[in-house]
């Protein structure tokens, strides 16, 4: 298994992103870490899930995934510590 970080810019304010959310979590395990970014940890590849969640976006719309080495820090994050300390 691998851990991915993902980061969104959404920038259609009046539109609903519950399905992108949805695809976010069938990744694997997750956790939202901050309003627009997710800590993903799955078998696939970093331009898999982006190839698979452009699905879910708008034209206008930036995502970046990025693999995790392992070493981060936080201030916080809205997720459970010992969810990340645990998976990263």
């Amino acid at each position: 298994m691998y851990c991915y970080i993902i980061t969104l810019n959404l920038n259609n304010k009046e539109k609903d992103y519950s399905e992108l959310i949805k695809a976010i979590k069938n990744l694997g395990a997750c956790k939202k870490v901050l309003e627009s970014c997710w800590i993903v940890e799955t078998n696939n590849r970093a331009n898999n899930i982006a190839r698979y969640l452009s699905n879910y976006i708008d034209d206008d719309d930036r995502l970046f995934v990025g693999k995790l080495s392992g070493e981060a820090t936080w201030i916080n994050v809205l997720c459970d510590d010992e969810w990340l300390k645990d998976n990263l």
